[in-house]
């Protein structure tokens, strides 16, 4: 190991130490003030039912059980799990701050600095990272799209359809994996590698086809059938019109989330997955317009490509989250680690800081949301006409980042060299 490894090493030891600080921080805190965590309230049960034989039914994919089970496997008590969920939480970002480090070395960037951001951004959402398994298809879909750029490429989609079998969004991306095979017409890796994708998924969900076929994808049929949750982006704007006495609404809670009932809410819900498609799919043409580009001008080459993979991963992440019938808090987890990509193969400085500000104000706009409407007015009816502004605050801050990944993309298109700077420059 040479000197600037072992330099490198020591300080992801030193934010992993942070790290571990404030985890056994939150965990005195929670346990104290007898504060009932997600973890020991949602995922507990889940794992306990499989401990005892049984076949939870969940609403998430049938890989998420696997996260939730592992720290029952350690404990048997809530207050035990809740230490083994969030050391298995701890193991994660391990992995995320290692894989981070190894694609900032790879596009010559500063690996000190983008594993920083990277620690920061998710401190910044730290409740929401250690009491929700949001972390753990972030990471895998992160460490997925690190496979893929050192071509790695079966173990590439074999991470990417466990990801999108432990949370759906990763399924987004599988299209942004295959253009390049299809316009270079390698047909041979773009077959293995949406097989590949397929087989997986099969064979995780198979057992439970065959144990328990009535509830093995309930997930699905869960998600679809879910009303607008209140701090979704159509919540939100309905939310004034409610304000200005256009329309009533009211909040009401079910499928574990509080939801926002009305005429409006109601008319608008079953768009919303529609909407949703037409939006990945403009993302997609967008992104194979940039990939024929480059090939016309002779510049289709790693580099290159890698400058507008980061815009394109992390706008597919963003429609599932802006189009979406919920946006919960925690799914800003998703974005951290492209957030962070994008930066390291960004052209220009201005690029890299103000992406990085709007996802800052987004994610202290939900910390404000969830101290406010959860903290402060208890959830529910509770939520003031002001908390329901800081929801449609971060709302458009995330629309306003969505917009201005389209923009540098649109405008890195016509640049020459595309390909990112290899001086390490800081951000």
């Amino acid at each position: 190991m040479g000197k600037e490894d072992s330099g490198i090493r020591r300080y992801q030891i030193i934010l992993g130490i942070l790290f571990a600080a404030a985890s056994a921080v939150y965990l005195l805190t929670v346990h104290f003030t007898g504060i009932e965590t997600e973890a020991v309230k949602v995922y507990f049960p889940y794992a306990d039912t499989l401990a005892h034989g049984g076949i939870p039914e969940m609403e998430y994919p049938q890989f998420a059980l696997v996260f939730m089970a592992i720290p029952r496997i350690f404990a048997s008590t809530p207050l035990g799990y809740n230490i083994a969920f969030v050391a298995e939480v701890f193991v994660f970002f391990m992995i995320g701050l290692v894989v981070i480090g190894k694609l900032a070395k790879r596009y010559y960037q500063s690996q000190r600095k983008m594993m920083l951001i990277y620690t920061i951004l998710m401190m910044l959402m730290f409740e929401f990272v250690v009491d929700r398994y949001d972390i753990f298809p972030a990471v895998l879909t992160l460490t997925s799209l690190y496979l893929f750029v050192t071509k790695k490429y079966m173990w590439a989609f074999v991470l990417l359809s466990v990801a999108m079998m432990t949370k759906l969004y990763p399924a987004v991306l599988l299209p942004i994996y295959l253009f390049p095979f299809i316009i270079n017409r390698d047909w041979s890796n773009a077959l293995k590698g949406g097989g590949v994708f397929v087989a997986v998924a099969a064979l995780i969900i198979l057992p439970f086809l065959i144990l328990d076929h009535g509830s093995a994808l309930h997930f699905l049929s869960y998600n679809m059938d879910r009303p607008l949750q209140i701090e979704s982006t159509p919540a939100s704007f309905i939310a004034v019109g409610s304000i200005l006495g256009l329309t009533g609404t009211s909040i009401g809670f079910s499928f574990g989330s509080d939801n926002m009932m009305g005429s409006w809410p109601d008319a608008v819900a079953p768009y919303m997955m529609p909407l949703m498609l037409l939006a990945v799919i403009a993302v997609y043409f967008i992104h194979v317009y940039i990939l024929l580009r480059l090939r016309k001008e002779g510049q289709d080459n790693e580099n290159n490509r890698m400058v507008f993979l980061g815009g394109a991963v992390l706008l597919s992440i963003l429609v599932f989250i802006i189009f979406g019938k919920v946006f919960s808090s925690q799914y800003l987890i998703w974005i951290i680690p492209f957030v962070v990509f994008m930066m390291m193969t960004s052209i220009d400085h201005t690029s890299k800081l103000y992406i990085l500000i709007l996802s800052a104000v987004s994610i202290a706009l939900t910390q404000l949301n969830f101290a406010v409407n959860i903290g402060i007015s208890g959830g529910g009816s509770g939520i003031t006409d002001a908390g329901m502004m800081i929801i449609l605050a971060r709302n458009i801050v995330t629309i306003i980042l969505f917009a201005y990944v389209i923009k540098i993309s649109a405008e890195s298109v016509k640049k020459k060299p595309w390909c990112a700077k290899s001086s390490g420059e800081d951000i």
